[in-house]
Protein backbone atom coordinates (compact mmCIF):
# COMPACT_ATOMS: atom_id res chain seq x y z
CA UNK A 1 0.00 0.00 0.00
CA UNK A 2 2.92 2.58 0.15
CA UNK A 3 2.75 5.15 -2.31
CA UNK A 4 5.41 6.23 -4.54
CA UNK A 5 4.69 9.23 -5.86
CA UNK A 6 6.69 12.23 -5.77
CA UNK A 7 5.55 15.67 -4.71
CA UNK A 8 4.94 17.06 -8.40
CA UNK A 9 2.66 13.91 -9.14
CA UNK A 10 0.10 13.95 -7.05
CA UNK A 11 -2.92 14.82 -8.06
CA UNK A 12 -5.00 17.53 -7.31
CA UNK A 13 -7.58 16.32 -5.72
CA UNK A 14 -5.34 14.64 -3.22
CA UNK A 15 -3.16 17.73 -2.50
CA UNK A 16 -6.74 20.44 -1.81
CA UNK A 17 -9.52 17.91 -1.14
CA UNK A 18 -9.75 15.41 1.64
CA UNK A 19 -9.51 12.51 0.05
CA UNK A 20 -7.44 9.83 2.63
CA UNK A 21 -4.06 9.96 1.48
CA UNK A 22 -3.06 11.95 4.21
CA UNK A 23 -3.98 9.23 6.92
CA UNK A 24 -1.10 8.07 7.21
CA UNK A 25 1.10 10.67 7.80
CA UNK A 26 -0.07 11.01 11.09
CA UNK A 27 1.48 7.76 12.50
CA UNK A 28 0.81 8.31 16.08
CA UNK A 29 -3.05 8.41 15.40
CA UNK A 30 -3.15 5.71 13.35
CA UNK A 31 -1.07 3.54 16.12
CA UNK A 32 -4.21 5.39 18.63
CA UNK A 33 -6.71 4.26 16.29
CA UNK A 34 -5.53 0.49 16.59
CA UNK A 35 -5.09 0.52 19.86
CA UNK A 36 -8.64 1.67 20.58
CA UNK A 37 -8.09 5.45 20.83
CA UNK A 38 -9.61 8.40 18.72
CA UNK A 39 -7.14 11.26 18.31
CA UNK A 40 -8.68 14.40 16.43
CA UNK A 41 -6.21 15.42 13.52
CA UNK A 42 -8.33 18.50 12.16
CA UNK A 43 -12.34 19.62 13.07
CA UNK A 44 -14.74 21.65 11.22
CA UNK A 45 -15.98 24.93 13.21
CA UNK A 46 -19.50 26.03 11.85
CA UNK A 47 -19.71 29.42 13.25
CA UNK A 48 -23.32 30.67 12.08
CA UNK A 49 -25.86 28.92 9.92
CA UNK A 50 -26.58 32.72 8.48
CA UNK A 51 -26.26 33.40 5.13
CA UNK A 52 -26.40 36.13 1.91
CA UNK A 53 -26.54 33.86 -0.61
CA UNK A 54 -29.74 31.11 -1.37
CA UNK A 55 -28.28 28.46 -3.57
CA UNK A 56 -30.76 25.85 -4.68
CA UNK A 57 -27.84 23.09 -4.10
CA UNK A 58 -27.14 24.03 -0.97
CA UNK A 59 -27.60 20.90 1.32
CA UNK A 60 -28.17 23.18 4.14
CA UNK A 61 -31.45 24.61 3.45
CA UNK A 62 -33.05 24.59 6.61
CA UNK A 63 -31.72 27.70 8.73
CA UNK A 64 -32.16 28.73 12.43
CA UNK A 65 -29.99 31.57 12.51
CA UNK A 66 -27.94 29.87 14.96
CA UNK A 67 -24.73 31.18 16.10
CA UNK A 68 -21.78 29.63 18.04
CA UNK A 69 -20.42 32.08 21.12
CA UNK A 70 -17.03 31.98 21.32
CA UNK A 71 -16.72 30.77 24.50
CA UNK A 72 -18.33 27.80 23.07
CA UNK A 73 -15.60 27.56 20.77
CA UNK A 74 -12.85 28.29 23.20
CA UNK A 75 -14.59 25.31 25.63
CA UNK A 76 -14.45 22.96 22.20
CA UNK A 77 -11.12 24.24 21.58
CA UNK A 78 -9.54 23.17 24.85
CA UNK A 79 -10.68 19.99 24.95
CA UNK A 80 -9.12 19.34 21.71
CA UNK A 81 -5.92 20.81 21.35
CA UNK A 82 -4.54 18.84 24.48
CA UNK A 83 -5.19 15.85 22.20
CA UNK A 84 -3.24 16.66 19.09
CA UNK A 85 -5.68 18.75 17.03
CA UNK A 86 -3.53 20.69 14.81
CA UNK A 87 -6.22 22.32 12.38
CA UNK A 88 -9.57 24.14 11.92
CA UNK A 89 -11.87 24.28 8.64
CA UNK A 90 -13.77 27.47 9.37
CA UNK A 91 -16.80 26.97 6.84
CA UNK A 92 -20.88 26.45 6.81
CA UNK A 93 -23.18 26.27 7.80
CA UNK A 94 -23.76 29.48 6.51
CA UNK A 95 -21.25 32.28 5.35
CA UNK A 96 -18.57 32.09 7.98
CA UNK A 97 -17.64 35.55 6.97
CA UNK A 98 -20.70 37.07 8.22
CA UNK A 99 -19.69 35.49 11.92
CA UNK A 100 -20.72 37.87 14.56
CA UNK A 101 -20.80 36.34 18.71
CA UNK A 102 -23.87 38.01 20.08
CA UNK A 103 -22.72 37.82 23.28
CA UNK A 104 -19.24 39.53 23.20
CA UNK A 105 -19.23 41.42 19.75
CA UNK A 106 -16.17 39.34 18.27
CA UNK A 107 -16.25 38.86 14.19
CA UNK A 108 -14.54 36.46 11.88
CA UNK A 109 -11.05 38.36 12.11
CA UNK A 110 -11.26 37.43 16.40
CA UNK A 111 -12.44 34.38 15.22
CA UNK A 112 -9.36 33.43 13.60
CA UNK A 113 -7.24 35.38 16.10
CA UNK A 114 -8.12 32.83 18.73
CA UNK A 115 -7.57 29.74 16.08
CA UNK A 116 -4.10 30.78 14.76
CA UNK A 117 -2.98 31.97 18.49
CA UNK A 118 -3.30 28.77 19.62
CA UNK A 119 -0.93 27.54 16.65
CA UNK A 120 -3.33 25.44 15.04
CA UNK A 121 -3.15 25.61 10.94
CA UNK A 122 -6.74 27.09 9.23
CA UNK A 123 -8.89 26.78 6.44
CA UNK A 124 -11.96 28.48 4.99
CA UNK A 125 -14.53 28.13 3.04
CA UNK A 126 -16.69 30.74 2.47
CA UNK A 127 -18.93 32.71 -0.59
CA UNK A 128 -17.31 35.76 0.48
CA UNK A 129 -18.75 39.47 0.34
CA UNK A 130 -18.82 42.57 -0.97
CA UNK A 131 -14.93 44.34 -1.56
CA UNK A 132 -13.60 47.20 -0.49
CA UNK A 133 -10.18 48.60 -0.15
CA UNK A 134 -8.35 48.79 3.15
CA UNK A 135 -5.95 51.65 4.29
CA UNK A 136 -2.89 49.29 3.35
CA UNK A 137 -3.97 49.25 -0.50
CA UNK A 138 -5.22 45.43 -0.19
CA UNK A 139 -8.89 45.10 -1.27
CA UNK A 140 -10.71 42.22 1.43
CA UNK A 141 -14.39 41.48 2.10
CA UNK A 142 -15.98 43.98 4.38
CA UNK A 143 -15.29 43.32 8.00
CA UNK A 144 -12.35 41.32 6.86
CA UNK A 145 -9.08 42.52 7.52
CA UNK A 146 -6.58 41.53 4.83
CA UNK A 147 -4.15 40.77 7.88
CA UNK A 148 -6.56 38.47 8.72
CA UNK A 149 -6.43 36.51 5.21
CA UNK A 150 -2.87 36.21 5.36
CA UNK A 151 -3.55 33.52 8.78
CA UNK A 152 -4.59 31.30 6.71
CA UNK A 153 -3.23 28.21 5.33
CA UNK A 154 -5.56 28.09 2.41
CA UNK A 155 -8.98 29.81 1.89
CA UNK A 156 -11.48 28.25 -0.84
CA UNK A 157 -14.26 30.61 -2.10
CA UNK A 158 -17.47 28.98 -3.33
CA UNK A 159 -18.56 30.45 -6.55
CA UNK A 160 -22.11 30.69 -5.74
CA UNK A 161 -22.25 33.64 -6.72
CA UNK A 162 -22.12 32.78 -10.70
CA UNK A 163 -26.14 31.27 -10.03
CA UNK A 164 -27.27 34.65 -8.75
CA UNK A 165 -28.84 37.83 -10.23
CA UNK A 166 -24.98 39.55 -9.80
CA UNK A 167 -23.21 36.67 -11.45
CA UNK A 168 -19.86 37.51 -9.71
CA UNK A 169 -17.62 36.10 -7.47
CA UNK A 170 -15.81 38.89 -5.15
CA UNK A 171 -12.13 37.86 -4.94
CA UNK A 172 -10.14 39.41 -2.38
CA UNK A 173 -6.46 39.92 -2.71
CA UNK A 174 -4.50 37.01 -1.24
CA UNK A 175 -0.61 37.00 -0.56
CA UNK A 176 0.16 33.43 -2.70
CA UNK A 177 3.52 33.06 0.17
CA UNK A 178 1.29 33.15 2.87
CA UNK A 179 -2.31 31.77 1.90
CA UNK A 180 -3.26 29.06 -1.01
CA UNK A 181 -6.01 30.24 -3.43
CA UNK A 182 -8.75 28.00 -4.22
CA UNK A 183 -12.03 28.33 -5.83
CA UNK A 184 -14.92 25.64 -5.98
CA UNK A 185 -17.52 25.36 -8.20
CA UNK A 186 -21.13 23.48 -7.32
CA UNK A 187 -22.80 21.99 -11.23
CA UNK A 188 -26.37 21.98 -11.06
CA UNK A 189 -29.82 22.43 -12.43
CA UNK A 190 -31.56 25.19 -11.10
CA UNK A 191 -35.35 24.65 -9.65
CA UNK A 192 -36.93 27.77 -8.73
CA UNK A 193 -39.83 27.33 -6.40
CA UNK A 194 -41.26 30.08 -4.85
CA UNK A 195 -43.55 28.34 -2.38
CA UNK A 196 -40.18 27.24 -0.37
CA UNK A 197 -40.35 29.18 2.26
CA UNK A 198 -36.24 29.41 2.76
CA UNK A 199 -34.93 29.95 -0.78
CA UNK A 200 -37.37 30.24 -3.64
CA UNK A 201 -35.36 27.39 -5.31
CA UNK A 202 -34.85 23.80 -4.04
CA UNK A 203 -32.33 21.21 -5.02
CA UNK A 204 -34.58 18.36 -6.52
CA UNK A 205 -37.13 17.89 -9.16
CA UNK A 206 -38.73 15.65 -5.89
CA UNK A 207 -38.02 18.99 -3.57
CA UNK A 208 -40.71 20.96 -6.03
CA UNK A 209 -43.78 22.18 -4.59
CA UNK A 210 -45.62 23.57 -7.25
CA UNK A 211 -46.15 21.61 -10.17
CA UNK A 212 -44.49 22.36 -13.19
CA UNK A 213 -45.90 23.75 -16.13
CA UNK A 214 -44.25 23.44 -20.28
CA UNK A 215 -42.28 27.10 -20.19
CA UNK A 216 -42.81 28.27 -16.96
CA UNK A 217 -38.97 28.47 -16.43
CA UNK A 218 -38.60 27.86 -13.29
CA UNK A 219 -35.97 24.91 -14.25
CA UNK A 220 -32.78 26.48 -15.72
CA UNK A 221 -30.67 23.09 -16.58
CA UNK A 222 -26.71 23.21 -16.14
CA UNK A 223 -25.67 21.72 -19.58
CA UNK A 224 -27.83 24.54 -21.07
CA UNK A 225 -25.35 27.22 -19.10
CA UNK A 226 -21.69 25.50 -19.30
CA UNK A 227 -20.49 27.25 -22.34
CA UNK A 228 -20.95 30.69 -20.29
CA UNK A 229 -19.55 28.72 -17.00
CA UNK A 230 -16.76 27.50 -18.75
CA UNK A 231 -15.71 30.82 -19.92
CA UNK A 232 -16.49 32.35 -17.15
CA UNK A 233 -14.51 30.26 -14.92
CA UNK A 234 -11.74 30.31 -17.40
CA UNK A 235 -12.05 34.48 -16.58
CA UNK A 236 -11.17 33.52 -12.71
CA UNK A 237 -8.69 31.06 -12.95
CA UNK A 238 -6.18 33.41 -15.52
CA UNK A 239 -7.48 36.40 -13.81
CA UNK A 240 -7.01 35.68 -10.04
CA UNK A 241 -4.44 31.95 -10.63
CA UNK A 242 -6.03 30.21 -7.91
CA UNK A 243 -3.64 26.74 -6.79
CA UNK A 244 -6.58 24.94 -7.95
CA UNK A 245 -10.56 25.16 -9.31
CA UNK A 246 -12.62 22.20 -7.88
CA UNK A 247 -15.67 20.99 -10.11
CA UNK A 248 -18.25 19.18 -8.87
CA UNK A 249 -22.04 17.92 -9.23
CA UNK A 250 -24.70 18.51 -7.13
CA UNK A 251 -24.27 15.27 -4.55
CA UNK A 252 -27.98 15.27 -4.03
CA UNK A 253 -29.18 14.38 -7.28
CA UNK A 254 -26.91 11.26 -7.37
CA UNK A 255 -28.38 9.48 -10.28
CA UNK A 256 -26.81 12.34 -12.03
CA UNK A 257 -23.17 12.34 -10.80
CA UNK A 258 -21.83 10.81 -13.51
CA UNK A 259 -22.87 12.18 -16.71
CA UNK A 260 -22.21 15.66 -14.91
CA UNK A 261 -18.75 14.60 -14.03
CA UNK A 262 -18.04 13.69 -18.06
CA UNK A 263 -19.42 17.17 -18.74
CA UNK A 264 -17.22 18.85 -15.99
CA UNK A 265 -14.38 17.02 -17.28
CA UNK A 266 -14.38 18.60 -20.53
CA UNK A 267 -14.73 21.85 -19.11
CA UNK A 268 -11.49 21.19 -17.01
CA UNK A 269 -9.87 20.04 -20.05
CA UNK A 270 -10.84 23.05 -21.82
CA UNK A 271 -9.74 25.43 -19.09
CA UNK A 272 -6.88 24.02 -17.84
CA UNK A 273 -6.46 20.55 -16.49
CA UNK A 274 -3.56 21.41 -14.16
CA UNK A 275 -5.56 23.67 -12.38
CA UNK A 276 -9.11 22.54 -12.66
CA UNK A 277 -10.05 18.97 -11.69
CA UNK A 278 -13.40 17.39 -11.36
CA UNK A 279 -13.59 16.03 -7.69
CA UNK A 280 -15.67 12.81 -8.25
CA UNK A 281 -18.20 12.01 -5.02
CA UNK A 282 -21.25 9.53 -5.27
CA UNK A 283 -22.98 8.67 -2.05
CA UNK A 284 -23.23 5.48 -0.63
CA UNK A 285 -23.47 4.05 3.38
CA UNK A 286 -20.55 3.25 4.43
CA UNK A 287 -20.20 -0.28 6.42
CA UNK A 288 -19.06 2.07 9.88
CA UNK A 289 -18.65 5.84 10.38
CA UNK A 290 -15.16 6.00 12.14
CA UNK A 291 -14.43 9.55 10.70
CA UNK A 292 -15.51 11.51 13.27
CA UNK A 293 -12.71 10.44 15.83
CA UNK A 294 -9.89 11.94 13.37
CA UNK A 295 -12.19 15.15 12.02
CA UNK A 296 -15.08 16.14 14.05
CA UNK A 297 -17.58 18.68 12.93
CA UNK A 298 -18.29 21.09 15.43
CA UNK A 299 -21.56 22.56 14.01
CA UNK A 300 -23.73 26.41 14.60
CA UNK A 301 -26.36 24.78 17.43
CA UNK A 302 -23.21 24.00 19.34
CA UNK A 303 -23.89 19.86 18.62
CA UNK A 304 -20.29 17.69 16.89
CA UNK A 305 -21.33 15.60 14.27
CA UNK A 306 -19.30 12.88 12.59
CA UNK A 307 -18.85 14.34 9.06
CA UNK A 308 -19.94 17.59 6.75
CA UNK A 309 -22.28 15.08 5.11
CA UNK A 310 -24.86 14.09 7.23
CA UNK A 311 -26.88 16.76 6.27
CA UNK A 312 -26.96 15.02 2.87
CA UNK A 313 -29.07 12.33 4.34
CA UNK A 314 -32.84 12.59 3.38
CA UNK A 315 -33.92 11.81 6.62
CA UNK A 316 -31.82 14.58 7.66
CA UNK A 317 -34.24 16.70 5.46
CA UNK A 318 -31.08 19.37 4.63
CA UNK A 319 -30.37 20.09 8.25
CA UNK A 320 -27.45 18.93 10.68
CA UNK A 321 -30.01 16.75 12.59
CA UNK A 322 -30.54 15.36 15.90
CA UNK A 323 -29.69 11.81 14.99
CA UNK A 324 -26.24 12.02 13.76
CA UNK A 325 -25.13 14.27 17.41
CA UNK A 326 -22.20 12.51 18.60
CA UNK A 327 -21.45 15.29 21.28
CA UNK A 328 -21.68 19.03 22.18
CA UNK A 329 -19.49 21.41 22.60
CA UNK A 330 -18.60 21.11 25.76
CA UNK A 331 -18.37 17.55 25.84
CA UNK A 332 -16.51 16.08 23.34
CA UNK A 333 -13.70 15.58 25.02
CA UNK A 334 -15.73 13.06 26.72
CA UNK A 335 -15.86 10.91 23.49
CA UNK A 336 -12.20 10.53 23.48
CA UNK A 337 -11.95 8.79 27.02
CA UNK A 338 -14.05 5.81 25.82
CA UNK A 339 -13.09 2.88 23.41
CA UNK A 340 -13.44 3.65 19.79
CA UNK A 341 -16.71 2.50 18.15
CA UNK A 342 -18.77 3.57 14.75
CA UNK A 343 -20.06 6.76 15.83
CA UNK A 344 -23.55 5.95 14.03
CA UNK A 345 -25.57 3.20 12.88
CA UNK A 346 -24.12 4.27 9.25
CA UNK A 347 -25.86 1.69 6.89
CA UNK A 348 -28.82 2.41 8.04
CA UNK A 349 -28.10 6.11 8.90
CA UNK A 350 -26.27 7.64 6.01
CA UNK A 351 -27.08 6.52 2.45
CA UNK A 352 -25.62 10.06 1.75
CA UNK A 353 -22.41 9.54 3.08
CA UNK A 354 -19.95 11.34 0.40
CA UNK A 355 -16.85 10.07 3.15
CA UNK A 356 -17.07 6.05 2.82
CA UNK A 357 -13.71 5.77 0.73
CA UNK A 358 -12.44 7.07 3.97
CA UNK A 359 -14.22 5.10 6.09
CA UNK A 360 -13.65 2.06 4.56
CA UNK A 361 -9.47 2.95 4.66
CA UNK A 362 -10.25 3.57 8.42
CA UNK A 363 -12.14 0.70 8.91
CA UNK A 364 -8.76 -1.40 7.74
CA UNK A 365 -6.72 0.37 10.03
CA UNK A 366 -8.79 -0.20 13.20
CA UNK A 367 -10.55 -3.92 12.49
CA UNK A 368 -8.06 -5.42 10.93
CA UNK A 369 -4.76 -3.44 11.88
CA UNK A 370 -3.29 -2.67 8.37
CA UNK A 371 0.62 -1.40 7.94
CA UNK A 372 0.32 1.98 7.45
CA UNK A 373 3.55 2.83 6.27
CA UNK A 374 5.27 6.71 6.14
CA UNK A 375 4.47 8.32 2.73
CA UNK A 376 7.75 9.59 1.49
CA UNK A 377 7.02 13.24 1.75
CA UNK A 378 4.80 15.34 3.54
CA UNK A 379 1.55 15.66 1.79
CA UNK A 380 0.47 19.04 1.16
CA UNK A 381 -1.67 20.74 3.41
CA UNK A 382 -1.06 17.09 6.03
CA UNK A 383 -3.41 18.50 8.51
CA UNK A 384 -6.33 18.81 6.51
CA UNK A 385 -7.39 14.97 6.12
Amino acid sequence: MKRNMTADSVPLKSKFTSDSTKFFWHQDVMEALKNGKGRPIVSHIMPTDICDRTCGFCSVQRRDKDVLTMHQIRTYLDQLVPLGLKAIIISGGGNPALYKDRESGAGFNELVDEIHGRGLQIGVISNGLKLKTYPCGRKSWLTVKPETLDKLTWLRISMAGLDHDDRKVDVPDIDPSKTTLGFSYVYHDLYIEPADPYHGKVSTLEDLITPLKDGDGRVLYGKDRLPWLTETLRHYVETYNPAFCRVLPNCLEPKKIPERCIELQALADAINPNVVFVQYKPPQAPKNCWLGWIHPVLTPSGAVLPCDSCCLNPSAKHKFANPWVIAQWDTIGKMYERKIHSLVDSKKMCPGCVFTTSNELLEEVVINGIETPLPDHEPMHSAFI
